[in-house]
């Protein structure tokens, strides 16, 4: 292929290489708050570049394509700060579900989103079944901040707690040093812990992050700042690290869907 990137290739190439691309990666991100120290634009980032250093990776065992980074989601909970742009569920819900319609009317059999946005996921897993009923294809999404995913990484670095990796945290802020260190704004770390929903404030169910039992927080119940967790612990050392597990990991999903 002479580019991963389908936004590179003219409709004869897509056409010509449909049939032999395995799967088809859809980075997925938001554009929203992400406190004084980090840009609007910080989960596409991410997601994108994830998206394109799996491709780099899992390319020499077979060909995968990556679309066009959907740079929206669903952002409700940071509506309340400047420079948010949030997506209604309805909308995101339609707009994932076409595009997925589309590449696969064109060949594309397997499609995998790459999700930076942890208020995406509820929306992501909503559409899986009811879109391969509708297309034929296999859909699945793979969030970057999932445990699972993250966990070869993250065991090197027992100084993280539970809410340094939630939102402009360490790990998303450790991840744009290595990915975009021109955007982070050193000078503007600043640690924020929510003074409510932890189990240190006396909150056995109703916690942040906790699964299960799920309610409709927002940005100002917890955090002046924007930031929830302590960006000032990031490092570059702790960005390559679990960057590298995550990608391994991912890589690994990729092979079981081929599978498939």
């Amino acid at each position: 292929m002479t580019s991963v990137f389908l936004g590179e290739l003219t409709s004869e190439e897509v056409g010509n290489i449909s049939s032999r691309a395995e799967m088809i990666l859809v980075p997925v991100g938001s554009f929203e708050q992400h406190g004084r120290h980090l840009p609007l634009a910080t989960d596409s980032i991410i997601a994108f570049e994830v998206a394109k250093m799996v491709a780099e990776r899992i390319s020499s065992e077979f060909p995968v394509l990556i679309a066009p980074l959907i740079p929206f989601g669903k952002s409700t909970e940071h509506s309340s700060r400047p420079g948010t742009i949030s997506v209604e569920s309805r909308i995101f819900a339609d707009l994932l579900i076409n595009i997925c319609k589309s590449l696969a009317k064109h060949g594309h059999k397997k499609i995998v989103f790459i999700n930076g946005h942890g208020g995406n996921t509820d929306l992501l897993s909503m559409i899986l079944r009811e879109t391969r009923e509708q297309t034929g294809s296999f859909i699945a999404t793979i969030y970057i901040y999932s445990e699972e995913l993250l966990k070869g990484g993250l065991s090197r670095f027992e100084e993280l707690e539970e809410h340094d990796i939630f939102h402009a945290c360490a790990l998303e802020t450790s991840f744009m040093m290595v990915l975009r260190p021109d955007l982070v704004n050193l000078d503007k770390l600043e640690k924020e812990i929510p003074p409510k929903f932890t189990e240190e404030t006396g909150y056995r169910r109703l916690r942040l992050g906790k699964k299960g039992v799920e309610f409709s927080w927002l940005i100002d119940d917890v955090s002046k700042s924007g930031v929830i967790g302590d960006p000032t612990k990031a490092s570059a050392e702790i960005g390559r690290t679990v960057l590298q597990a995550l990608i391994d990991n991912i890589c690994d999903v990729l092979r079981e869907i081929r599978k498939f």
